[in-house]
């Protein structure tokens, strides 16, 4: 029979289940085991209530917890908006048919999982277990929280000196805050030396974050899918996959393997979101708007929902036929989730340019993204949703200078560009390249404009006389300003050539230095 202890009597525990019979029976159990402190949460509105209120030591959530809602997406809610730290156990409760699904969670996974029928000393050995877990790493998670790296690292060594227990743990995250500081090489003893003793997946998937991190993508793309193989239920190296082909512009690859994880943990949103925007990108837009239906349902009605995924929805809505009645609708939402902000007048403007380049109408189009510039100029701070959507716009418009302009802007900000963006960024940098490369090609091979040419010699010319009387600084770096433009256009110019020999034997004669044939940067 398990025994009480002094750590469960001093435990504050929520249940978080819809069925009033069910939590009066994990209560039941709870103080059978020994705990005294326990509040109930009938809805997740309560639940994120009762977290914000006072931090418990342990959330029981049951796994189905209302309509439309379940356990796992809870955990998101709280964990994104910071209402329950990481030092709080949030345990799922579930049946024998779910387990499998609810294991396979890898981002916001659940401490644990208790199968329900379960007995009070079951119950409380595992909540013993898992708390006494928190504790010893209780200075690791509120460091993590501070974002001090540095501090992260320290805490790490102290577990792995003092609570050997943890080790494994300890390793995960000190490996993880080396590559975010770049200290690759450390990084890599960590995962070898674990790969060295034990099979775990996430040494592996980590030593292949730092091949990726080291520019060798081709091998660590070799040694995650090899990972893949052995460990098909490691949510993981899905993403891990899906991201690396998606950053090398590799759609169709990056998108098989986010809905191979899709089919194995269903709605994970950031995984959602990667695929609808991807398929939008693909042109497959009756895909991506089914995709993101999945995402705004998810999250309606919860401190999760976004402009942003209302947005991607619309984009795809836009290109389907007979999807004005769901357009409008999805159009209303997304002003009303940005408020009567500057950000929501900016992506009217967006929304109503996409709208009519769509039915052909782009005058009307570049008009809309005109009036979306001025407003955004006007921007009392940065946006990184505005300026990327604008920035998409002005792309898909034609207006590649303004683009880039506001791809500048976020990096300036120290926003994040999408890839998506970063790729629509790159093609234009090179069609740009291309057009300025023909451009010259066609000069050059139609010859330098020499009635051009022989106004700025006569120009020079003048210059040069003011200045052998008198040398003037201000006139002399005027001429020189000629004579690498001239150069520029005609280089093999005999006048060119006679026009520097003047210059110089000027300069020469007041003291000054020889001017070097120059052309200026194309």
């Amino acid at each position: 029979m398990f025994l009480p202890t002094e750590v469960l009597d001093k435990m504050r525990v929520v249940i978080a289940d819809a069925n009033q019979v069910v939590r009066t029976w994990v209560r039941t159990q709870l103080s059978q085991a020994g705990v005294k402190h326990v509040g109930m949460a009938g809805s997740s509105a309560d639940l994120l209530r009762q977290c914000s209120a006072a931090t418990p030591d342990v959330v029981l959530c049951d796994y189905n917890f209302g309509e439309k809602q379940d356990g796992l997406r809870v955990l998101e809610e709280l964990r994104l908006n910071d209402i329950l730290p990481l030092s709080s156990v949030f345990m799922i409760v579930t049946g024998e048919r779910v387990r499998k699904r609810v294991v396979a969670a890898a981002e916001f996974a659940p401490d644990d999982y208790l199968l329900k029928p379960f007995t009070s000393g079951q119950l409380g050995e595992r909540l013993v277990k898992a708390v006494e877990k928190k504790h010893a790493l209780k200075s690791i998670y509120e460091q993590m929280a501070a974002r001090n790296l540095e501090a992260l690292i320290e805490e790490c060594d102290k577990v792995l000196a003092n609570q050997p227990r943890y080790s494994m743990d300890a390793l995960r995250i000190r490996a993880e805050a080396l590559i975010a500081l770049g200290r690759l090489d450390e990084a890599t003893e960590i995962y070898k030396a674990v790969m060295a003793r034990n099979t775990v997946p996430w040494a592996r998937i980590g030593y292949a974050m730092v091949l990726r991190e080291r520019g060798d993508v081709a091998e660590a793309a070799r040694h995650a899918a090899e990972i893949n193989e052995e460990f098909p239920e490691f949510m993981g190296v899905y993403d891990f996959l899906g991201e690396l082909h998606e950053r090398n512009g590799e759609l169709e690859q990056a998108r098989t393997y986010y809905e191979r994880a899709d089919s194995i943990a269903p709605d994970n949103l950031r995984r959602l979101r990667s695929i609808g925007e991807i398929c939008l990108e693909s042109g497959e837009v009756e895909r991506a708007a089914s995709v993101m239906r999945r995402v705004v349902e998810r999250t309606e009605g919860t401190s999760l929902a976004s402009a942003e995924d209302h947005l991607t929805l619309i984009k795809s809505l836009i290109e389907l036929p007979d999807a004005a009645e769901e357009l409008n609708a999805r159009f209303e939402t997304m002003r009303g989730l940005l408020g009567g902000s500057e950000t929501a007048a900016v992506l009217s403007d967006v929304v109503e340019a996409r709208m009519l380049s769509q039915r052909g109408d782009e005058g009307g189009a570049r008009e809309a993204i005109n009036r979306a510039l001025q407003t955004h100029a006007r921007l009392s701070k940065p946006d990184t949703l505005a300026t990327s959507e604008l920035a998409e716009a002005c792309f898909a418009t034609n207006n590649e200078e303004a683009a880039a302009g506001l791809v500048n802007k976020i990096e300036a900000a120290g926003g994040t560009v999408s890839n998506r963006l970063k790729r629509q960024n790159a093609r234009s940098a090179r069609e740009r390249a291309q057009a300025a490369a023909a451009n010259l090609a066609e000069e050059s091979a139609a010859g330098p404009d020499l009635d051009h040419v022989d106004a700025e010699l006569a120009r020079l010319a003048e210059l040069i006389r003011q200045l052998d009387p008198h040398w003037d600084d201000a006139l002399a770096e005027d001429a020189r300003n000629i004579l690498i433009d001239v150069f520029t256009l005609a280089p093999r110019e005999r006048r060119v050539i006679d026009a520097h020999i003047q210059y110089n034997r000027v300069a020469q004669k007041h003291g000054y230095d020889r001017h070097k044939p120059t052309a200026r940067a194309v």
